[in-house]
This record gives structure tokens, C-alpha cells and sequence, in this order.
């Protein structure tokens, strides 16, 4: 655990100390030899600090800055040294915080409450794909059960917020690897699906998404980067990355079949215009896979020039138009993701600029934002939680004019997300 251990923050403790509340950042035991996939959480019940017991598991550690520390003058060995008493702590609350939430607010809670459990989720189904991905090129079996446990966690956590997993997705836009762009097509198929009720094999999709360009292991790395003018022969051995993937996954365990039917067909197009095989007769998740792929790429910049999301969607549009992916799924996916997806910046027509924290499924051009600037030009960290589609308090009618780009504007879109009135620390 000495990587763990660097953080001035992180501090190795005994299981015995363990308490809900605690951050923990690390354990005794590789994960290979635990059930516990994820070894970054918070601590909410003794149950499981009783599970990590009972596989063996007696150091962890823990981050002080994103949970409590070990209770002042707590021994190892339980012995409790004496200490003054504590006075009772006093809440005082503003009137603002007193206030019911506005319905705009009640939209960005779920966010704010699931991002460091997101976070968490992310940075291990990353580090996990990096793995696969790593082995597959060295031919090592992929083991499904792994990838699978993977894909309940980011369902799971979807299911408590899809912004919050958008908005990670949105952050990592300027990564372009392979195992990267895997986690961002899971991420996205998963939040389409989920939102828009397609279907429930959830287990089959969101492995389809992780492992869809699990081939292109086996492809030459400067065919990969070469983005345009390839030859006949480089664009025929590009084509056979679908299958290179479902040949890959032959022999691995607990890889569901719909799955490799998926990977394997995820370049097919409906008009008969994709490859391998020209394959029109696609299922749904085939062709949601396929739209989130192309839209991570030209998101990301993957083999191409990197696109801003609204022009990403214009392009999906321009897919549809032409026959090749279906009309009704593009709609679908632009409603989950949202015309303005969670993470951008937009300025409003009163000068103002806001960060959008939800999408509105029901009205796509008003999204609930966040001010972040005011008319003066002015940045604001904690500022309202406003809905575009909602009756304005202020009676100012506000509505997007502009979208910005964060990263060339330097905007960390992290900085502004803080509670809001109405919800508790």
C-alpha cells in the first residue's frame, strides 16, 4: 500500500479502527483476492468492515480529506484515553438553506451526492479496463465475470445518477486511449439505455460497450494512429477488428453470447453500409453501441478532428438523415445525453454563463444550469441552481445563446459543484 501512503492525507490504520464514515483508499489484499472490486469507498455500515474481517483483510487505508479520521485518543487495541467533553454541536442554518429546494435543485442533488462514489467507480472500471486491454494484446483470456462486476457498478451508480457519470465521461475528453474510450461507451450506452427504458440485459449490453474494440489489440499500433489515408490493404485489416474481438473472447468464461454478437456487429450500419459482413438485421443494443461509439470518437478526437458535443449530435443527425442508424435511436440518445450535455458551459442571453448540470429530457434547448458568471462578468462559485424550462422567480426569461468551450475558457467545471440550499452535508 505505499502508493496509497504517499498522500499526506492518507493514513494506514488497523481494521479495529474501521468505522462508517471513513474514506478508505487501499487494503492489505490484492483485489484478485477479495470479492471487493472497487477498493476505493466510503464506509457507511459496519457490515462491511464485518466482511472484510471475515476475508482476511486487517490494514486498510484511509483518506482523511474525503472521510472522518480515526476518533482522537482511540487505541488499536479499543483502550479509550481520557479526553474533555465535547459540547454538543449547534446547527445554524440560513434562510436560504431553511427554503425549500426548487425543482432545480432537486434535479442536481442526485449529482452532488453520487460523484465521489462515481468518481470512485470510474477510476477503478479505468484502471480494470487498462488491464484487459493490456492482457488481450498479450493474449491473455478475458474474464468476464471481472468485466461484469464492472458493469453492475456503473449501472448501479447510473441508476442513482446519470449526470454525475455524464459529467466524469465529460471530463475526460481530452483521453483518447483505447481502455478510456471502452469506459466512456459503457458509461454512455448504459445512461441511454437506462433513461430510455431499452430493454433490461443490462449484463450484455454494457460488456458489448466495454469490450467492443477489444480486436484492435491485435492491430498493428501505427495502423491505429494513422488517421487518414490508409491503403487497401490497412483499411481491409481495420475492418477485422470486430471479429479479431469476438475471436478474442472465444475462449473467456462468463462473457454473456449477446454480448459477442454485439462486438462483433458494431460496425454494421442498418443500410447495409458497415462491416464486416454488411449486416443489416441489427438489434437495438447493436445499434446503440455503434451510436455511442461515433460519438465518443468525435467527442474524444479518436482518428479524427475532435468535435464540441452540439456539433457531435449535428453529425448523429447527419447519420440518420442518411439512412444508416435509425431515426428514433438518435433521438433517444440525444434526449439522454441531452443537446447541452452535463459538464458544458453555455451563455445565456442575459450575459450570465452557467454550467449545465441536468439535462431536460422534456425540453432539450433548457437544461438546469448553474450560474457561474454573472452579467458583470464576474465568476461566482456557489451560485443558483437555475432551470431554463422552469417559471423564472426573477421573471427574467433566460435561454442559451452560446456554448463554450470549458477547457479553453479554463474552466475546471469540478469548482462549482457544491450542495445546495435544501440539502444536508
Amino acid at each position: 500500500m505505499s502508493r496509497e501512503e504517499e498522500s499526506t492525507t492518507n493514513k494506514r490504520v488497523a481494521l479495529a479502527d474501521l468505522r462508517p464514515g471513513m474514506y478508505v483508499v487501499g487494503l492489505d489484499r490484492s483485489w484478485l483476492q477479495t470479492p471487493f472490486l472497487f477498493h476505493r469507498k466510503l464506509i457507511q455500515r459496519d457490515e462491511e468492515i464485518d466482511q472484510m474481517r471475515k476475508h482476511g483483510i486487517r490494514e486498510v487505508v484511509i483518506d482523511i480529506a474525503r472521510g472522518v479520521d480515526v476518533v482522537d485518543g482511540q487505541k488499536s487495541d479499543g483502550e479509550i484515553t481520557n479526553r474533555p467533553a465535547e459540547e454538543p454541536a449547534v446547527e445554524v442554518k440560513s434562510a436560504a438553506a431553511q427554503r425549500p429546494p426548487s425543482p432545480a435543485e432537486l434535479a442536481f442533488q442526485p449529482m452532488v451526492r453520487e460523484l465521489e462514489q462515481a468518481r470512485t467507480i470510474h477510476d477503478e472500471a479505468l484502471t480494470l479496463a487498462q488491464s484487459i486491454f493490456d492482457g488481450a494484446g498479450r493474449g491473455t483470456a478475458i474474464d468476464g465475470e471481472v468485466a461484469g462486476r464492472v458493469v453492475t457498478s456503473l449501472r448501479d451508480s447510473i441508476m442513482r445518477s446519470p449526470e454525475a457519470n455524464l459529467l466524469l465521461m465529460q471530463m475526460r475528453r481530452l483521453q483518447n486511449d483505447l481502455f478510456t474510450h471502452a469506459v466512456n461507451v459503457c458509461v454512455l450506452s448504459l445512461v441511454v439505455a437506462t433513461v430510455e427504458k431499452l430493454g433490461d440485459d443490462f449484463a450484455a449490453l454494457g460488456t458489448a460497450a466495454l469490450l467492443h474494440d477489444l480486436g484492435e489489440t491485435r492491430l498493428p499500433r501505427s495502423l491505429l494512429r494513422k488517421e487518414n489515408n490508409l491503403t487497401e490493404t490497412e483499411t481491409n485489416l481495420l475492418t477485422q477488428h470486430p471479429i479479431l474481438g469476438a475471436a478474442l473472447l472465444a475462449g473467456s468464461k462468463d462473457i454473456p453470447a449477446a454480448a459477442q454478437r454485439i462486438i462483433v456487429d458494431h460496425h454494421e450500419r442498418i443500410d447495409g453500409s458497415g462491416y464486416p459482413a454488411g449486416e443489416t438485421d441489427l438489434t437495438v443494443y447493436t445499434q446503440l453501441v455503434a451510436l455511442t461509439d461515433s460519438y465518443d470518437d468525435m467527442l474524444s478526437g479518436r482518428n479524427r478532428a475532435q468535435l464540441q458535443p452540439t456539433e457531435v449530435l449535428r453529425q448523429l443527425y447527419l447519420q440518420a438523415n442518411g439512412g444508416t442508424v435509425d431515426r428514433d435511436l438518435v433521438e433517444r440518445v440525444i434526449r439522454s445525453l441531452g443537446v447541452y450535455p452535463v459538464g458544458s458551459v453555455v451563455e445565456l442571453n442575459t450575459g450570465e454563463w452557467g454550467l449545465v448540470v441536468a439535462a431536460n429530457r422534456s425540453s432539450a434547448l433548457k437544461p438546469t444550469v448553474r450560474l457561474i458568471m454573472s452579467r458583470s462578468g464576474l465568476m461566482q462559485s456557489n451560485g443558483p441552481i437555475i432551470g431554463l424550462g422552469e417559471a423564472a422567480g426573477d421573471a427574467v426569461e433566460r435561454r442559451v445563446v452560446a456554448i463554450r468551450d470549458p477547457l479553453k475558457e479554463g474552466i475546471d467545471p469540478m469548482a462549482f459543484l457544491r450542495t445546495v440550499p435544501g440539502m444536508s452535508a
